[in-house]
């Protein structure tokens, strides 16, 4: 009996950590009640930024939208004309997220009224999980299949002769160029496409036929022709021609997940 009676004590007390790590939306709490989450989105807490991923089908996006770092307030506004954001209940398992909506026309989210999102973690959907599986991997050279890492793309050439000449130039207008900060991202069975500054979409399984050419889900391969070891070109069908798109190893040890969290930070 006291043990009983201490387990249920200590299951009251309430949780006040600040929230910390990647968490699924489970339910809202809205215009039309409590419902199950009608969308697939997680919320990255750091000390640094907070971030917010939505899958849709295979695509995600990833948005600093709280534009706050998510700590624990209490379930209470500190007066009625308090609309500030409140989290509650939290620990690195949970937490409870309320804010004030304007939303007139929305389908869940009241007019004038508080909505209540409620977050568990280690919970994900499957294209979720693939997501976050190629956002997290550590990028690492494996013999075995050299094909797997993170690679940056430098841009395109339609002929592979014309790589040694067209390099030097991919290069120096990296920057200025509508490939800066997009990345492939090989795991052993995900393949990403990560746009660092917004998202990207994901495949499942990836498979590898050597190292010169892959497979997604049953389309057809792709072919890989090696440069260098840390250069290769992607071959890419469009129409009746074929263009190749060529991409650099990166070697520094950073997750697709910190350099997009790193991004965020740096732009407040």
């Amino acid at each position: 009996m006291i043990c009983l009676l201490a387990c249920l004590v200590m299951g009251s007390v309430a949780q006040t950590e600040n929230p910390r790590g990647i968490y699924k939306m489970i339910t809202l709490t809205g215009k039309v009640g409590e419902v199950k989450a009608p969308f697939d989105q997680y919320k990255i807490c750091t000390d640094s930024v907070t971030l917010l991923l939505s899958m849709q089908g295979s695509v995600f996006s990833i948005s600093d939208t709280d534009h706050q770092i998510l700590n624990y307030t209490g379930d209470q506004p500190k007066d009625e004309n308090d609309k500030s954001t409140l989290i509650y209940d939290s620990n690195a398992d949970h937490f409870t997220l309320k804010w004030w909506s304007e939303n007139p026309h929305h389908l869940h989210f009241p007019n004038k009224g508080w909505c209540i999102e409620k977050y568990e973690a280690n919970q994900y959907s499957e294209t979720g999980r693939w997501a976050f599986n190629a956002l997290t991997a550590v990028p690492a050279f494996d013999k075995s299949n050299p094909l797997l890492g993170t690679w940056r793309v430098l841009g395109d050439v339609d002929e592979l002769r014309d790589v040694k000449t067209a390099l030097p130039k991919l290069l120096e207008n990296y920057e200025s160029s509508r490939y800066s900060n997009t990345f492939f991202v090989f795991t052993p069975t995900t393949f990403a496409l990560v746009l660092v500054n917004r998202g990207g979409g994901v495949a499942n399984p990836v498979e590898y036929e050597g190292k010169n050419a892959y497979r997604l889900n049953d389309k057809t391969s792709l072919k890989v022709k090696w440069l260098t070891k840390d250069r290769i070109a992607v071959e890419e069908r469009i129409d009746y021609r074929t263009d190749w798109k060529i991409l650099e190893r990166v070697t520094d040890g950073h997750t697709m997940l910190s350099r997009i969290a790193s991004r965020n930070i740096s732009r407040r």
